[in-house]
């Protein structure tokens, strides 16, 4: 499931690492570090191997904001929310602009017609503010958000026009009605910006759910 170059943990140490949060670890554990040779996040991810695959990080080398890109495939089966758990692996030695990378999800559609998708971000950290730490801003909040970076595309969701989503706890990924996403068929969301700013001596975390959003399908007028 992993490329290579990933480390691969076992469920216990996934366990070790998620802490005392609200967060359970999903019966069927898998865990991916967001590392490669060219850049550390040092911030791994934690999901269902049963709903979450193919976990590839492609790091930016070099110090820029943006440390690079996560890949994952989600496999929607039902209306229920898939669970990926971000987790910092140790406590910030200094504030800094945390972890900012750019999300691509590529779905496998195995439920129904979908308009759409829709992400939350739950983070239960300190909310910090621009006196706790110089990199708060309006555009980059002290809670895990989400920007549009530049690479965004609606793939499955044709005329979905954005994510709206600039800065805030959620996105929305949604074409016009009827829904384009067909059962039985793959489609990849690219371009979701994720980011939770550093605090220094903290060590957070944050859980991201991704729903499918049925299409509204007309009643049919002979019933």
């Amino acid at each position: 499931m992993f490329t290579h170059w990933l480390k691969v943990y076992s469920v216990p140490f996934a366990i070790s690492i998620v802490g005392a949060g609200m967060y359970s670890t999903p019966a069927h554990a898998g865990i991916c570090e967001l590392a490669d040779a060219g850049r550390d996040t040092g911030w791994s991810i934690t999901f269902d191997d049963a709903q979450v695959s193919n976990c590839v990080f492609t790091g930016n080398p070099g110090d820029g904001r943006n440390k690079g890109t996560l890949s994952l495939t989600l496999k929607f089966v039902d209306l229920n929310p898939i669970a990926v758990h971000f987790v910092q692996e140790a406590a910030a030695a200094e504030d800094s602009f945390g972890l900012r990378i750019t999300w691509n999800l590529t779905l496998d559609n195995q439920f129904q017609l979908l308009r759409g998708i829709r992400g939350r971000a739950f983070d239960e950290n300190q909310v910090l503010d621009d006196d706790d730490n110089e990199f708060v801003a309006d555009i980059h909040p002290g809670f895990a958000h989400f920007h549009q970076d530049g690479t965004f595309n609606a793939g499955p969701f044709v005329g979905a026009p954005d994510c709206d989503c600039e800065s805030d706890r959620d996105f929305r990924v949604r074409g016009p009605e009827p829904g384009a996403f067909a059962p039985g068929t793959t489609g990849t969301v690219s371009g979701l910006g994720v980011h939770q700013i550093e605090e220094t001596g903290q060590q957070r975390d944050f859980t991201v759910e991704v729903e499918p959003l049925r299409a509204e399908v007309a009643p049919n007028a002979n019933q």
